[in-house]
């Protein structure tokens, strides 16, 4: 099997506007998620939501970050998401496992999508009161996620790795 290359017209590093939009939107799908499962407490407290948004920052901050941003081309430069010099501030480079990272990393999106469409929608049927707000909070976490994916696209088709990266929606 040969050895693919990488996608040498694309990008050294991502402008800082790509950056912050790309974050910006991620910003708006957490916390659209975590309002939404807001109303589902226990003792008080939004405990699904402060899980959720626990899991967001472990997941997405730290783990994935070791074990797929430390093999990366973009290894301490802008990648559209500004991972690769989060990763460089934080783990040394190709420290991680990325056989581990990609499973990880399906399994963490498919959670961070799948708990709120069916926690936000529980949460609304168990708190009538809720009904519209977490109807509001449900399709803009539906849009954004819809927005995100277009967004994610237009990145990865102008990226270097994107012959190589397995997680690449270029392809």
């Amino acid at each position: 099997m040969k050895k693919q290359k990488l996608y040498e017209k694309g990008l050294e590093n991502y402008p800082k506007t790509t950056v912050v939009l790309t974050n910006v939107l991620l910003l708006l799908w957490f916390g659209f998620a975590a309002y939404g499962m807001s109303a589902l407490k226990f003792e008080g407290l939004p405990i699904i939501s402060i899980i959720y948004l626990l899991f967001v920052i472990i997941m997405l901050g730290f783990i994935l970050r070791k074990n797929l941003c430390t093999h990366c081309y973009y290894y301490n430069k802008l990648c559209g998401m500004g991972w690769g010099k989060l990763s460089s501030c934080l783990f040394k480079e190709k420290s991680g496992n990325y056989k581990l990272g990609m499973k990880l990393a399906g399994l963490t999106w498919g959670l961070l999508t799948i708990i709120p469409i069916v926690a936000i929608p529980i949460a609304m049927f168990l708190h009538r009161e809720f009904l519209v707000s977490g109807g509001i909070s449900l399709t803009a976490f539906l849009t954004i996620m819809a927005v995100n994916q277009f967004v994610r696209k237009k990145e990865c088709v102008q990226c270097k790795m994107k012959h190589i990266c397995k997680a690449s929606a270029a392809k």
